[in-house]
């Protein structure tokens, strides 16, 4: 787990969609989560957006950057409603 989970941050850090391009969006949500939990950040909306912004901002893609916008969404799709 821990290697998969240093394999995850070192594609993020080279750019790389490959490695995450095929993980559903409740695998990518939880990978970017124990990313937060593990740098000892606090869990709630307002960290995982501006996580999901930082990858927004290193996207490669179009369809990367969707993605994340995607994500960003779910996570506030709640207090939108």
């Amino acid at each position: 787990m821990r290697q998969q989970n240093h394999e995850f941050s070192l594609a993020k850090q080279n750019n790389s969609f490959s490695m995450i391009e095929n993980l559903s969006d409740d695998q990518l949500m939880g990978r970017l989560i124990v990313e937060l939990l593990e740098s000892g950040k606090s869990l709630n909306r307002k960290s995982i957006c501006a996580k999901l912004m930082n990858c927004i901002e290193l996207a490669e893609s179009d369809a990367e950057i969707k993605r994340y916008q995607d994500l960003i969404l779910m996570v506030l799709e709640r207090e939108l409603n």
